[in-house]
């Protein structure tokens, strides 16, 4: 079911390419360049992260149970959000969530995904979000898509 999993992400490819897009941005010059990586680096990592994503057998798209909270900003730099999912089978599963952090300007500046596993039936239960680099001002975290499985 390949459209349950339209815009996820995987972390194992998603981390690779953060890296890039963090190294790209710690660039002290006036160029755009770092940011013209960091967009790249982006946009790579959501195509590879889908793609691992799309792996996952017999996930239903659950974007409907979760949600996220209001984004702090860590002793270390790094944005950190509550999620919380909510299981609403009869059965435990597990979630692969994506979480994207945006700016007071609504511009997506970091994803993150979360594997949330043995979420008991009819429960909740609660992870946090934390970025993969440093970043500052007015974020929102925002559940780009989950996978129920």
């Amino acid at each position: 079911m390949a459209w349950c999993r339209l815009g996820t992400f995987c972390a194992g490819s998603l981390v690779a390419a953060m890296v890039l897009a963090s190294a790209g941005c710690s660039n002290g010059g006036g160029s755009s360049a770092p940011a013209s990586r960091a967009s790249g680096a982006i946009a790579t990592a959501t195509a590879s992260a889908k793609s691992e994503l799309d792996k996952i057998k017999n996930g239903v798209r659950a974007k409907g149970d979760v949600k996220a909270g209001a984004v702090s900003i860590g002793k270390d730099g790094h944005a950190v959000a509550p999620i919380t999912v909510t299981n609403k089978q009869s059965d435990v599963v597990k979630y692969a969530v994506e979480v994207n952090f945006r700016d007071a300007n609504g511009d997506l500046v970091d994803v993150v995904v979360l594997t949330i596993s043995s979420v008991q039936p009819h429960s909740s239960k609660k992870a946090s979000a934390r970025s993969h680099r440093k970043l500052s001002g007015h974020l929102t975290a925002q559940i780009g898509a989950a996978v129920r499985y």
